[in-house]
């Protein structure tokens, strides 16, 4: 039996992991190999001294995730909220334990989808999430395949519906041993943090601290102005040039900026704002509702399932808190309309039910294309403003609760006019300096440690084979534009040096330029600048639909494996490729050919369901639908009749099919 460890400490040694380590050991001359996954250094020290006496050995498993593939060749990681955790969270819902623990009340707000989410939220990179556990246990039928192990057993911190993830891992030919104290998993929901929780003036005055911008003098503003409160993506860019915007709906629209709350997270960022006419907030939120006014209740303590019970707990006392928290927000500044991109996790569900109990709507625009129902996508808000009916069918497949479906088209696409002379300076500038053909590469962000995330060296490789490609070729240009600029080159390590050799040439450019968070300059931007597109990664194809909207051929390479997306309708060989190579050979071909190679880079197709009216009055639309929102509350309309007169409005003048009501929320 080969065992691996979860998590090696003093404190999981003691209680578990030793009985296992000494298990079958008796008798063998051979001492066995074991695995730890993380650990302290203490847990190592004492795992090694008493591997010597009791003939054992252990070490850390050495492992990346872009390497970690099911039989199909689909990344793990990919496949486990495509279609893992649906069968996990479909097998908890009908479970005796959540059965006896689940309220009907939950079904008259969103407490329901809110725990559903809950139970499954967070990605691997989250030690406690579902994801986590079930992409470990993946790792370790991997490494026995690798290994040739005939048993092997998996020591994982024991959590609620454990039967669950003991069924799952048999499935896989993994056995399943719980360690740490029974329990000890959900402390934090009955510790500070739970406390803290558990009561809306105390949670929203430690959210108020810690928001950065707490002052102690109480928000000044007037809430009889009702507010459209934007949750954006840290772009704070106001100047209608093209560049990444928080505010793209604002400066495409007759919205007024006086009607919109947004926080600052700098005082650069908070000068910007109110010069605009953007209203800011201070961060200082005084809980105004009774400690246990419209709190949701759970059942009471359940000795039989006392870890499933703690975990619906705590997702009790998180919506609580934060409808608390956010209904308080949206009183004192007077916010009607939540306007978000954020869905992938279950806070928009509580926020949701917060700005409905202020008398508000909350709206979510569809920030990224989606091109596989992916579970964590899943959402529940009044208004969601889609690319296209594609999207919406993606929506309904997750059983996502919308209330209005609204088809805007890509909410990016009024950027090209604003951008196509700088494109073309660059493009001039490159082929100056020799550049007769120039490609953009498009890539993603990455983290130090490669068993949770793609890594550096996945995404080095984005650089390298076509800078030593360029490096070569006197006539061939390339432009980069990062997801993430700041990090850019100490993750790319030794390739950076490639890179500053290449910028050398002038026929080599970075855009750096960066917003908060992500890098300002939209994809169109280069791919203006270029004869050809080229996005490292299928799965997050978002930055290639947009250059291929514009006719721009765009290609994708599928390295980590994702089989099941719709850009597979697209050719192989000549818009999909599985390794950078192949890509490069293929381009060098097309740049080669006199009359170019038909169907290269194509993706006419299939690129009408991804936009159905690439008009470049996308962000127009959206903008308008929210101004038609704060209007109907200037007329002192209900929720429901403003959102149903929004609707018949936007119809009137794009047509029926373009928002669809099918649930009432």
């Amino acid at each position: 039996m080969q065992v691996y460890i979860e998590y090696l400490s003093l404190r999981t040694l003691l209680y578990g992991v030793l009985n296992e380590l000494l298990d079958d050991e008796v008798g063998n001359d051979k001492p066995r190999i074991n695995y730890y996954i993380d650990a302290t250094r203490l847990g190592k020290i004492a795992a090694n001294i008493l591997g010597k006496l009791f003939n054992f050995q252990i070490k850390k498993l050495v492992f990346e995730m872009r390497h970690v593939k099911d039989d199909c060749g689909e990344l793990i990681r990919l496949r486990i909220p495509r279609k893992d955790l649906f069968d996990i969270q479909e097998k908890i819902i009908s479970s005796d334990a959540f059965r006896s623990l689940r309220k009907d009340e939950w079904k008259h707000t969103r407490v329901d989808d809110f725990v559903r989410k809950g139970l499954i939220d967070g990605s691997i990179m989250d030690k406690k999430s579902v994801s986590r556990a079930i992409f470990l246990i993946n790792v370790i039928a991997w490494h026995q395949q690798q290994t040739n192990a005939s048993r092997v057993k998996l020591l994982l911190t024991r959590r609620a519906w454990w039967d669950i993830y003991k069924q799952y891992a048999l499935s896989v030919g993994v056995e399943l041993k719980g360690t740490g104290r029974k329990g000890a998993f959900w402390r934090d929901s009955t510790g500070l943090k739970g406390l803290i929780r558990k009561y809306p003036r105390l949670y929203a005055f430690s959210k108020s601290v810690s928001s950065g911008r707490f002052k102690f003098k109480p928000a000044k503003s007037d809430a009889s102005i009702p507010k459209l409160y934007l949750d954006g993506r840290g772009d704070v860019n106001l100047e209608s040039n093209g560049y990444q915007s928080d505010f793209f709906w604002l400066l495409n629209s007759e919205f007024p900026a006086g009607n919109v709350l947004y926080d600052f997270h700098s005082e650069e960022e908070e000068r910007v704002l109110e010069d605009y006419g953007i209203v800011v907030a201070n961060g200082n939120v005084k809980c105004i509702s009774n400690d246990n006014a419209g709190m949701v209740s759970s059942q009471k303590k359940c000795r039989k399932y006392k870890d499933e019970f703690n975990s619906v707990r705590s997702l009790i006392i998180a919506y609580n808190s934060t409808k608390a928290y956010w209904n308080s927000f949206f009183r004192a500044y007077g916010v009607k309309v939540f306007f978000s991109w954020y869905k992938y996790d279950n806070k928009h569900m509580a926020i949701a039910d917060a700005v409905k109990e202020a008398g508000g709507i909350s709206a979510v625009w569809q920030m990224a294309f989606v091109g596989f129902k992916g579970i964590h996508s899943a959402m529940n808000t009044d208004i969601a403003f889609h690319h296209s009916n594609w999207s919406v069918n993606i929506e309904q497949q997750l059983d996502s609760k919308i209330g209005y479906h609204v088809i805007t088209g890509y909410p990016k696409d009024y950027a090209t006019p604003l951008l196509r002379r700088q494109a073309m300076d660059l493009r001039a500038k490159m082929k100056s300096s020799g550049a007769k053909k120039i490609v953009l590469v498009i890539d993603e962000n990455s983290v130090d440690d490669s068993r949770w995330h793609t890594g550096h060296t996945l995404q080095r490789d984005n650089y390298r084979f076509i800078l030593e490609k360029v490096l070569k070729t006197p006539w061939l240009g390339v432009v980069f534009k990062p997801k993430t600029s700041k990090t850019l080159r100490s993750r790319l390590g030794e390739v950076n040096e490639l890179l500053a050799e290449a910028e050398v040439t002038g026929r080599c450019h970075v855009y750096e330029e960066s917003g908060r968070y992500t890098t300002s300059a939209p994809p169109i931007l280069a791919g203006l600048s270029a004869d050809v597109c080229l996005h490292g990664h299928l799965s997050a194809g978002t930055a290639a639909v947009e250059c291929a909207l514009e006719g721009i051929p765009t290609l994708l390479i599928d390295r980590e494996g994702c089989p099941d997306s719709k850009f597979y309708e697209l050719p192989e060989g000549k818009v999909i490729f599985k390794n950078w190579l192949d890509a490069i050979d293929a381009l060098m071909e097309y740049f080669k050919a006199a009359q170019g190679i038909p169907g290269f880079g194509d993706w006419s197709e299939i690129i009408g369901e991804f936009d159905p009216f690439r008009d470049g009055k996308a962000a127009n639309r959206i903008g308008t639908y929210l101004y038609w929102l704060i209007q109907g509350y200037e007329q002192g309309l209900n929720r429901d009749i403003i959102m149903a007169d929004a609707a018949q409005r936007y119809s009137k003048i794009w047509g029926n099919d373009k928002v669809i009501s099918i649930n009432s929320v």
